[in-house]
């Protein structure tokens, strides 16, 4: 006997057309895009490295909303994923990245555009159907879940208790183009504001606790005690922050072409492992009593001037390259040791670093079509870079550490 729920339907629900539903869904899509970029470029800017964890993870629920989004719209009628958004709410998304401090960023960027997505959500849920609009029911009711938690995580902070110019810009700015969607009432647009145009930094900031320094190398580690090694290569994994950086370099300079989307849904999932990475080190070293506080940052400031593709082989088929016959002996070392803590980090480490490599050459060869050059002639190029940088002849790709 089927059962009657009458918490089904919604008396007050009228509905929402395929139609205006594939038109909102792209606009959410285009939020949600342009955040990855924004993001990206604020986890190199932003100093406290604690926000730095937060922003990856926001940005790789960024890139998740992207693809379920773009998942749907290919199965509606007239949904294309791909269709050009309103010019006006385009140029909005592109002020937001051009905050002038830390915290006029957070306020904009969670304050306003996160919160007023929130809103949005909420809105269009409340006028939907709950049986003819319900894969868009499930999808905006999943997005909308992950945005409370970002907003409530936002409120934490308690950044609203002073006025700010730029927040108020903002979200001036998103009134007059009508809100998100753009139909709702439009007021006069602000004065110009004096932006501050936002530069990609050329290394990773950081606030005063953590300084820039060298790290004990490979063949040092090896001859410390058991204790003293395992503190020096968690030091190594809060060190990840040079990879996650790359990686958001990748994503910011990436999002001027027109790549496919997965590209970026496959290297916002490498970013998100690698701040992980970093993240494992911070977790680890305080339960041995450690605080983190140091980086060497120069694998992601040698980079710099390369291309994307040549950032992304570079990455992905010479550093991880490097690095990966470490972790089988890493593992091995901390299981015979007992140390469940250690293994357990290392083990995640090790098992995304293999997904890593796949990505590079999924992209690589990609990013190779139509090109004369093979993978071998790239990364000839990244090691002519290098020597040019280092001012010696470097032959093979590796780390200091």
């Amino acid at each position: 006997m089927r059962s009657t729920n009458t918490q089904l339907v919604s008396p007050s629900a009228q509905g929402i057309s395929i139609t205006v539903s594939s038109k909102r869904l792209r606009n959410y899509a285009a939020v949600e895009r342009a955040r990855i970029r924004i993001l990206a470029g604020w986890f190199l800017r932003i100093g406290d490295y604690e926000l730095k964890y937060v922003l990856a993870y926001h940005l790789y629920e960024a890139s998740e909303h992207t693809t379920w989004i773009r998942e749907r719209l290919k199965e509606m009628r007239g949904g294309n994923p791909n269709a050009s958004i309103r010019p006006d709410l385009a140029q909005f998304l592109e002020k937001t990245l051009h905050a002038p401090s830390d915290t006029e960023f957070l306020k904009g960027q969670y304050g306003v555009l996160t919160s007023a997505m929130l809103t949005a959500i909420h809105n269009d849920v409340k006028k939907m159907d709950t049986s003819a609009n319900a894969n868009e029911l499930r999808l905006l009711n999943r997005i909308k879940n992950d945005l409370i938690e970002q907003v409530a995580w936002y409120k934490t902070l308690d950044l609203d208790s002073e006025d700010s110019d730029w927040s108020s810009y903002i979200q001036s700015t998103l009134h007059s183009i009508g809100g998100i969607h753009g139909d709702e009432a439009r007021m006069p647009s602000p004065p110009s504001h004096s932006l501050l145009r936002f530069e990609r930094p050329s290394t990773l900031h950081f606030d005063s606790r953590i300084q820039i320094g060298e790290l004990k190398s490979y063949e040092e580690r090896a001859q410390l005690d058991r204790e003293q090694a395992t503190i020096e290569q968690f030091k190594v994994f809060f060190n990840e922050f040079y990879a996650a950086a790359l990686l958001a370099s990748i994503l910011f300079d990436a999002a001027e072409n027109e790549y496919p989307w997965e590209f970026f849904a496959d290297f916002s999932r490498h970013f998100w492992d690698e701040a992980r990475h970093s993240e494992f080190g911070a977790i680890r070293l305080r339960e041995l009593g450690v605080e983190p506080d140091r980086v060497n940052l120069v694998l992601y400031e040698e980079s710099q001037d390369l291309p994307v593709l040549h950032r992304v082989t570079y990455l992905t088929r010479g550093l991880e390259a490097y690095f990966m016959p470490r972790k089988p002996v890493r593992m091995k070392e901390y299981e015979e040791n007992g140390d469940f803590r250690s293994q357990l980090f290392a083990d995640q480490d090790w098992s995304d670093e293999i997904n890593h490599v796949r990505y590079g050459s999924r992209w690589i060869n990609f990013l190779l079509e139509n090109d004369s050059r093979e993978i071998e002639d790239i990364m000839d190029e990244v090691k002519q870079h290098l020597s040019a940088v280092r001012k010696v002849d470097v032959q093979t790709i590796e780390a200091p550490y």
